[in-house]
């Protein structure tokens, strides 16, 4: 456990708040206002300034000074070393400290940073800003060994009767980094707290925003105690929100074709049992939704739903942020971390884009999978672990795994049940339910009494359009709108005109282009199964011009794949069409 003394020489001075000195270590922290001038003995030894009570510890093992704003530290020959940015500072010299930066010998760790002026955030940053501030300090992080930061998720309710902006504001430091994340949810960057003092700021911000009448529910993620990378406290993030708050509502109320009526009226009993779920289906159709909805309605409803976008998570770092890594089982593992996997324990993990899964890693899944174990970094003990799968992807995976692209065994243990979502072109009836819905949502977000209307001439363009990004294309389209007729109503010229008419001609005139050539070619002998998916990758080719490359994405499979299948169905290979 850390000790801090302080001697004559060594006296803080009156009124003076400039910077101090927190040391963490063995669960403890301890907190050293700095004056102006001055050094402090760093050791084991009872007499030193700041005592250290650890075997790798020396007796007096370095010496801290501080000058003005000026700071350094000198390893005293120590037997272990002092490492400043990673790295051993050279002994018997003086190694400059920026405000910030972290100091460790031993197990211990001395951080240098400004004493806390509460002040109020003068901006609250969006997403992206946010984002980048957090891979930034993760770096930092890793480069001084581990240094530990936190970030503040606060997710209030929907339309609470006050703003909570001003609520947390008045709680941060200045150095303190408030950001928003979605319509709901707010995130505080904490660069220089503790555990302690991360955790007891967020007890009081939601104490205190339930006295202003805004419920919220406020948690403490830490780096590297629940991730080490930035990629992992964002999905982290998400996982302490609703993870579906930026996606399409898609509950029975929106849906009108068959198809996706056929679809829901499966999902209570696939969601009852605890079989692993594969979802597939296009970009933009809402897979995300669907696993949502399966686990609301599911046993496990009340515990995590961790959704993991398997092509954002940062490789090199994928196996120890998903099943986690004891400590030090790699540099700049100073924490024991159980890992995102178990962090849902007893709820549901959604693994999207599950196609994009590393095939290095996709054994130590497998495991997961058959064993309901897992085996964390630096570890040779499984232990057990109580999650339901769901995956999606708009590959085709059962393809990719005959062509040992992805292990087929692990692409039959996701695929307990299988799900495939239609494209919104093949379900034109939910194209304007799934329109009103959105311009609901958004018209509410924002303040806007009543949803405003949407003219006939647009209606029209929106029905009649294929929409290659399906329902996300579709939102976005009608938030547009919504911003562009200031919510006194939508007409033609909201629209983006120009882009959707053109996409309509050019599948207008393909789709006569192939119906005169295709049919040249002797359809070969086809189950129903197989004509279906032949007329399907017509439709496909027809919609994008005979683009083979984005033919293959719409459909979810690869290019080889979609060749391969113009040759077994005898469909002629795509020229560009020249009128």
């Amino acid at each position: 456990m850390s000790q801090i003394t302080s001697d004559s020489t060594f006296r803080p001075l009156h009124g003076f708040r400039g910077y101090e000195l927190l040391v963490t270590g063995d669960g403890n922290a301890s907190r050293l206002p700095l004056p102006e001038e001055g050094e402090l003995v760093i050791g084991r030894a009872p007499e030193a300034d700041v005592r250290l009570d650890g075997n790798s510890v020396s007796r007096r093992h370095a010496i801290f000074r501080a000058r003005g704003t000026n700071f350094s530290i000198e390893d005293l020959g120590s037997s272990n070393g002092t490492l400043i940015r990673g790295r051993a500072v050279p002994p018997q010299t003086e190694t400059s400290l920026a405000p910030g930066e972290a100091i460790v010998i031993g197990e211990f760790v001395l951080v240098l940073r400004a004493l806390r002026s509460r002040a109020t955030p003068r901006h609250v940053w969006p997403r992206e800003y946010l984002e980048a501030r957090v891979a930034e300090q993760a770096e930092r992080s890793r480069a001084g060994g581990g240094v530990p930061f936190f970030l503040l998720s606060i997710q209030v309710e929907s339309e609470p009767l006050v703003d909570p902006t001003p609520v947390i504001a008045a709680e941060l430091a200045a150095s303190d980094v408030l950001g928003k994340l979605t319509a709901e949810q707010w995130c505080v960057l904490l660069v220089d707290h503790t555990d302690v003092e991360a955790e007891e700021l967020g007890a009081r911000l939601s104490e205190l925003l339930s006295e202003a009448n805004c419920p919220s529910r406020v948690r403490a993620i830490g780096c590297p105690r629940d991730a080490i990378s930035a990629s992992g406290l964002m999905a982290q993030l998400a996982h302490a929100s609703d993870p579906n708050a930026d996606s399409m509502a898609a509950d029975n109320a929106v849906l009108r074709s068959p198809a996706m009526l056929a679809l829901y009226g499966q999902l209570d009993a696939v969601a009852r049992g605890n079989i692993n779920v594969l979802i597939l289906g296009e970009t933009g159709v809402g897979k995300d939704v669907l696993a949502q909805r399966i686990h609301e309605r599911s046993d496990r409803r009340d515990k995590p739903f961790l959704r993991l976008n398997c092509a954002t998570l940062a490789e090199p770092l994928l196996e120890s942020e998903l099943f986690g890594h004891e400590k030090g089982a790699f540099t700049g593992a100073t924490h024991k971390n159980p890992g995102l996997l178990q962090s849902a324990e007893g709820g549901t993990v959604f693994l999207d884009e599950i196609g994009e899964f590393p095939q290095r890693l996709q054994p130590k899944l497998l495991q997961v999978l058959e064993n309901r174990q897992i085996t964390s970094v630096g570890s040779v003990r499984p232990r057990a672990v109580d999650v339901r799968f769901i995956a999606a992807t708009n590959r085709d995976l059962e393809a990719e795994a005959l062509a040992k692209n992805f292990r087929s065994d692990l692409y039959y243990r996701l695929a307990g049940f299988t799900f495939v979502i239609p494209p919104l072109r093949e379900r034109r009836e939910d194209i304007l339910p799934l329109a009103h819905e959105f311009l609901r949502r958004m018209s509410q977000s924002r303040g806007i009494a009543a949803p405003p209307p949407i003219s006939d001439d647009a209606i029209g363009r929106l029905v009649d359009y294929p929409w290659p990004g399906n329902a996300r294309e579709l939102r976005n389209v009608i938030e547009r709108a919504l911003v562009l007729s200031q919510g006194r109503g939508i007409r033609l010229e909201h629209l983006p005109i120009d882009t959707m008419r053109s996409v309509v001609l050019v599948s207008r005139a393909q789709a006569s282009h192939y119906s005169q050539h295709d049919s040249e070619l002797p359809i070969p002998d086809l189950n129903p199964e197989e004509l279906a998916d032949r007329q399907r990758i017509l439709d496909v080719l027809t919609e994008c011009a005979g683009n083979q490359s984005k033919a293959a994405e719409m459909l979810g499979i690869s290019r080889s794949t979609l060749l391969n299948r113009l040759n077994a169905y005898r469909i002629r290979r795509p020229r560009k069409h020249r009128p």
